[in-house]
């Protein structure tokens, strides 16, 4: 079974609709699987290259999405093409909603990278305070943002995140 996630980035690119592969929704958390296309495969690679988040030539395979109905984050699983763990990418956004049949979230910007063996990266510090800046996230979303992002930060050190969050 495939399902809908929209993907609302409060930026130009606007909304994304993801058709996953449906593993779980247990009203805590929804979980997807897919299988990253042959087309895809080299493109977002190239992105991760680019951002220093795996080394050049690393290409990804599958990912597995948690996207969490009452947390402020989502925990995607990247596996190289042999089904290896590239890499945790948790992006700070809203908690989960579904509407009918299609589950809908927003970005706020922050996001960490953990690949095995390496130090934690913290993302897009940048882009926040521009939407900050910008007047494009009300208060609370700032709030929950920086409050989430802190948080995670300090499970991270703790080598809680992301096990505690996925079944790991």
């Amino acid at each position: 079974m495939q399902v809908n996630i929209h993907y609302t980035r409060l930026s130009a690119r606007g909304t994304t609709i993801y058709r996953e592969g449906l593993v779980e929704d247990n009203a805590q958390r929804l979980t997807t699987y897919t299988i990253i296309p042959a087309e895809i495969q080299t493109p977002l690679s190239r992105a991760f290259w680019e951002g220093k988040l795996l080394p050049s030539g690393y290409m990804l395979g599958s990912v597995r999405k948690h996207y969490y109905y009452h947390e402020y984050f989502t925990v995607l699983a990247f596996f190289n093409l042999d089904g290896g763990l590239a890499g945790y990418y948790s992006d700070i956004a809203t908690p989960l909603q579904k509407v009918g049949d299609d589950y809908y979230l927003t970005d706020l910007f922050l996001d960490y990278w953990l690949a095995p063996g390496q130090p934690a990266l913290a993302l897009d510090e940048d882009e926040f305070e521009a939407a900050i800046a910008q007047g494009v996230l009300t208060d609370d979303r700032i709030d929950c943002a920086r409050s989430t992002f802190a948080r995670l930060h300090d499970e991270i050190e703790a080598g809680i995140f992301p096990s505690r969050y996925i079944g790991t």
